[in-house]
């Protein structure tokens, strides 16, 4: 009887920690959905932001077009001063364009990887991507480690 009492109270105190358990790990798992939250509602922004760069750049290089087409109707000559600084601008614009063009891909590859439940592991070896490096740049594909390997 006092063997079936010890039983009892054994299995009463499994039955307490397997609840506590799996609290811990739904609060684990919350604590890395809202850190996921926060780097969505980040990468969200950035990638409206790096959309209307884009579309303010698409409509500067329009705007140069249609000027450019006014001077050819026109019976005025350019000074070539003026017609290098335009192909300055109009060169400036597109290289800045490329480079917005890569960056709003590598924001929707990380929003991407958000969907796929991948974001926060290393694309090289497979572990974790420290919280440090996802806050200063929350689309890195790669751990400090393997990025340091690809620069060198």
């Amino acid at each position: 009887m006092a063997a079936r009492a010890a039983v009892g109270r054994a299995s009463k105190k499994k039955a307490k920690a397997r609840p506590q358990a799996a609290r811990g790990k739904r609060t684990t798992r919350a604590r890395v959905s809202a850190e996921v939250a926060k780097f969505r509602t980040l990468l969200e922004a950035e990638r409206a932001r790096l959309e209307a760069e884009l579309e303010e750049i698409e409509h500067r290089t329009a705007r140069m077009d249609e000027s450019e087409r006014a001077n050819e109707l026109s019976a005025y000559e350019d000074h070539p001063a003026d017609l290098a600084s335009e192909t300055f601008e109009r060169e400036k614009d597109l290289a800045i364009g490329e480079s917005v063009e890569g960056m709003l891909q590598k924001v929707i590859t990380a929003l991407e990887k958000i969907e796929r439940g991948t974001y926060g592991v290393c694309d090289a070896c497979g572990r974790p991507i420290k919280k440090a490096r996802l806050k200063a740049l929350p689309f890195a594909t790669l751990c400090l480690a393997c990025q340091d390997r690809l620069e060198h």
